[in-house]
């Protein structure tokens, strides 16, 4: 049984509107192992299903005459994308009654943020019910241009916390993962508690931050006595910060160091063996903080080269952050 509200009428529907002779499946992680199931309610049509992996809206898959759908997550309104793609958001069928009323009554916050990844923006609302009920004020907010739903959060982009971090005391992030909640932590400067509905328990992330934090200043000591500079590229969709890394080249240049762009689809850090220091990152931002052990070389992002190269002062020190994408 997949665990995901899926309408498969309305992809039916939808597909049968574009007349297209095959479908492709684009499936993240956490629902591929799904694929043969929703492949199975998708018979009647020549249904692929991609092996590649689905690392959000900004990383499609499309081919000629065939229609792309992909699950798990939603389009990123500033991206102009072709027409042969659909996204299905596949909501998780899950209730969070019970953490966020154990969080209401045991956490003293006396206002709080609400953000979720797009699987639980649908229970934004039933636990924002749930605290007024208990006297908290509760604050969702809008995001900018890459972000489709108010309270959204992206492991990119966190502007829907930041634009309401001045009202709150605290936020809370509905899900399951770590990361997107050490995202806002950091872009906003207020505590955040991860509230997973599968467990029924909450936790906050504050030991990791500095973990990461500290992980992180290590890598920009390394990069301020750098001299030859590796700049990735990415040639996703939703992930090319083309002019921003045309900027560092000549950022770093006019400081008297080398640098080269770098330029790959799926970056593999393993593949990465160029005569550098160390490599500025402007692909997907989980690339520099998950994938950093996997490189040979240090790899940071375009602020932490700022502030290697002291332009940015340490204390301004946050996560990177996509807002708009160029050619």
């Amino acid at each position: 049984m997949i665990p995901y509200r899926i309408d498969f009428e309305k992809i039916k529907r939808e597909v049968a509107k574009r007349g297209l002779g095959k479908i492709l499946l684009q499936l993240p992680e956490g629902l591929s192992i799904y694929a043969t199931e929703i492949a199975d309610e998708l018979k009647g049509y020549d249904v692929l299903i991609s092996t590649k992996p689905s690392y959000g809206a900004c990383d499609i898959e499309v081919y000629r005459d065939t229609l792309t759908i992909q699950f798990g997550h939603s389009e990123i309104p500033n991206i102009q994308y072709p027409g042969n793609i659909i996204f299905v958001e596949a909501p998780a069928d899950v209730s969070f009654k019970d953490v966020a009323e154990k969080f209401a009554d045991e956490v003293k916050c006396e206002s709080v943020g609400i953000v979720s990844s797009v699987q639980h923006i649908h229970s934004i609302s039933e636990v924002k019910e749930i605290l007024e009920k208990r006297g908290i004020r509760v604050f969702v907010g809008e995001g900018d241009g890459r972000i489709k739903y108010p309270g959204q959060v992206l492991g990119c982009n966190f502007s829907a916390a930041r634009h309401i971090a001045s009202k709150v005391s605290c936020f809370i992030f509905l899900g399951t993962g770590d990361f997107h909640a050490m995202g806002v932590e950091l872009s906003t400067g207020k505590k955040v508690y991860v509230l997973d509905p599968y467990s029924g328990e909450y936790h906050t992330v504050e030991e990791k931050v500095d973990k990461f934090r500290r992980q992180r200043f290590g890598a920009i000591v390394k990069a301020e006595e750098a001299e030859r500079f590796g700049i990735i590229l990415s040639s996703k969709i939703g992930q090319r910060r083309w002019k921003l890394a045309f900027a560092i080249k000549e950022m770093i240049e006019s400081t008297g160091k080398k640098a080269y762009l770098l330029m790959s689809d799926v970056i593999h850090p393993e593949n990465l063996y160029y005569n550098v220091d160390i490599y500025v990152n402007t692909a997907c931002p989980r690339v520099t903080y998950d994938d950093f052990l996997r490189f040979s070389k240090p790899v940071i992002s375009p602020l932490e080269l700022e502030i290697a190269l002291k332009l940015r002062p340490w204390e301004n020190f946050t996560f990177d952050e996509i807002v708009e994408v160029n050619r």
